[in-house]
């Protein structure tokens, strides 16, 4: 049986595999991410993560790599990682009193064969309007939105301004239980845990998006 190797450091994506009862390593691809436009959410996270997925199984033979990506797209405009308090301010600050698009992209290669597989998955999160106050107090924590594109983590310290999401919520925190399984299957690794089951339990933890 090949090695599986997740290209990630995140360790929301490592939960979830863990979940499906799978046996892995964790590889950070390392690759720079500024080198893919940030045109479109849906291009960029699907070239984001087969390009990381392909950088790890390029270093390591007879291995199946898992690559993801994570953005948020507001009004057409691609949310990444804040680096500052005040970059964190304007980011999550255009979130409040909308609905914005969280788009994961999973790749599966195959270093042994070549065999290159990807998909996407969407979901949705409204969050309501807030106070200057309250936007000051959320970014003055900074495990709030440090590591989280959009700034934010959905079930963390954001909880308070959400008042809804849609769609699947391993879409949104960053790995597609369903589609991960589907490629996985695709490329002949047995997942176990059936994953439906592992999608639902996730509403009952603290999750973040990647």
């Amino acid at each position: 049986m090949q090695k599986i190797i997740l290209a990630s450091g995140s360790p929301r994506r490592k939960e979830i595999l863990e979940l499906l009862g799978l046996e892995f390593e964790v590889v950070e691809s390392g690759f720079d991410e500024d080198l893919i436009p940030q045109e479109d959410a849906l291009e960029m996270v699907t070239e984001l993560a087969i390009q990381k997925a392909l950088s790890v199984a390029n270093k390591n033979p007879d291995t199946i790599v898992i690559g993801g990506d994570t953005t948020v797209d507001v009004d057409g405009e691609i949310l990444g990682k804040a680096e500052s308090k005040e970059e964190a301010k304007i980011m999550f600050g255009k979130l409040l009193g909308k609905t914005h698009r969280v788009v994961t992209g999973v790749a599966v290669v195959n270093s042994l064969t070549g065999e290159q597989l990807v998909g996407s998955e969407s979901g949705y999160v409204t969050f309501r309007e807030g106070s200057e106050q309250e936007l000051d107090q959320y970014v003055g924590k900074e495990s709030n939105w440090r590591g989280f594109a959009g700034a934010y983590a959905l079930q963390g310290g954001a909880a308070p301004f959400a008042l809804n999401q849609t769609g699947k919520l391993s879409a949104i925190i960053g790995l597609p239980v369903e589609l991960t399984t589907e490629l996985l299957e695709q490329m002949g690794v047995v997942v176990e845990a059936n994953p439906r089951e592992v999608e639902d339990s996730l509403y009952g933890k603290k999750v973040g998006i990647i």
